[in-house]
């Protein structure tokens, strides 16, 4: 009998030790699934809504740090001191922490500490670039103290680490522009390869209000180190400035491009750089619609190329420009066509504007009705630049107009001397 109950305490008692590790397992078990999604939810939380991770891991540097951020940026005319002290539990969880050591500068600063400020994002750069926040503030910083190269510098690291950053900074870079220093200075980020100049450069272009100041920046600072980029950009900048009236701008930019030739400015005749518009408004502009249009042929061991053109019947259009710097005075015009079809009442029209001065009317056309002719010009002391067109119409016939234009010409007549 002694033995039994000696055996049913032993049992009694493993039963109890069986629960008593069951026990501990299962609290364990759930101690380890609370933290599993306590640490889940502080990771899928704690960027967008830090003070919910908070609450599950109150020491989370991360959420920390965001949390201070927030209330940083909803009480910038007064931040509340808890901000600095979540900044700090941040750096004190977290020593790299660029991200907190940026909030303390932005706090010192806010508060009148800027010295200190100061330290803490030279602090903050140096762990990380990519701290927004840091590199614009930095930015300030330089242009309090007129520091134009150390600003330039937090520009380059800001813009190629966030290339959002583009639609804050570029317009400001435009701005800056003016100042002749500052284009000084921006040379060596204009020359670098593969940085944000081609971009800036771009939206330059387009949105410029300055535009002497945008010409003198491509001059000073030798344009883009990439021969394709910095032809392109010389291109769409003299597009501009032609819309825009600067035409004495253009041939500074164009004297610049390779290959180009002052002579070309009052020269129209066709030459196999128009092949490709290589020089944009200085070279021959050509349009060609369904209807109406010209191009150039490669003629093989020809000296330069021909143009074609054509136009449908009860169609006229402008299908060809070329922008000239021919001097005032006299002038004579030849053109040579080796193919001419014109239908009932169809022309080909050769015509001059003045782009500057008191003629916006054309001061000058004429009418290719032979394969070969001359014709007189004379342009205005106040005609400095022109604009040279051929006008195509297809007449009211059933053929239209087809034509091939082998060279034209415009000469000077010095003393009475073509």
């Amino acid at each position: 009998m002694a033995k039994a109950s000696e055996q049913r305490i032993n049992l009694s008692t493993l039963r109890k030790v069986g629960y008593f590790r069951l026990g501990c397992c299962l609290l364990i078990g759930l101690i380890g699934a609370w933290l599993i999604f306590a640490l889940a939810v502080s990771g899928i939380t704690r960027v967008k809504s830090p003070e919910i991770a908070l609450m599950f891991v109150p020491a989370d540097s991360t959420a920390l740090a965001e949390r201070a951020d927030q209330l940083l940026l909803a009480n910038l005319q007064s931040p509340p001191p808890l901000v600095r002290e979540l900044a700090l539990a941040s750096l004190r969880g977290q020593a790299i922490n660029p991200k907190a050591l940026r909030i303390l500068g932005f706090y010192a600063d806010l508060t009148g500490n800027n010295a200190y400020a100061e330290i803490l994002m030279q602090l903050s750069a140096r762990q990380s670039r990519r701290e927004t926040g840091t590199q614009l503030w930095l930015i300030e910083a330089a242009a309090r103290k007129n520091d134009d190269r150390i600003a330039l510098t937090h520009y380059d690291i800001a813009l190629r680490t966030e290339p959002d950053l583009q639609a804050v900074l570029f317009p400001r870079l435009l701005a800056a522009i003016e100042d002749r220093q500052i284009r000084l200075v921006m040379r060596p980020f204009i020359r670098q390869e593969n940085n944000w100049a081609v971009s800036f450069l771009s939206y330059a272009n387009a949105n410029s209000k300055n535009l002497p100041a945008l010409v003198e920046l491509v001059l000073e600072t030798g344009g883009l180190p990439n021969g394709q980029n910095a032809d392109n950009q010389r291109i769409g900048l003299m597009q501009r400035l032609v819309s825009d009236g600067y035409f004495s701008d253009v041939p500074r930019v164009y004297l610049k491009m390779p290959g180009a030739k002052a002579a070309r400015l009052a020269n129209p005749s066709f030459v196999f750089s128009d092949l490709d518009s290589r020089y944009g408004p200085v070279g021959w502009q050509l349009t060609d619609r369904p209807d109406a249009g010209g191009s150039f042929n490669e003629n093989v061991g020809a000296k330069s190329p021909a143009l074609s053109v054509f136009a449908n019947s009860g169609t006229t259009y402008t299908i060809a420009t070329r922008l000239l710097f021919l001097a005032p005075g006299s002038h004579i015009f030849s053109a040579k066509l080796t193919e001419l079809q014109l239908g009932e009442r169809g022309f080909l029209r050769w015509q001059l504007r003045c782009l500057k001065g008191l003629h916006p009317q054309p001061i000058w056309s004429i009418d290719s009705v032979a394969k070969a002719m001359k014709a007189n010009i004379t342009i205005p002391s106040n005609c400095t630049v022109q604009s040279l067109e051929l006008i195509v119409s297809g007449g009211q016939g059933q053929t239209g107009l087809e034509a091939k234009i082998a060279s034209i010409s415009i000469n000077t007549v010095r003393n009475n001397q073509p």
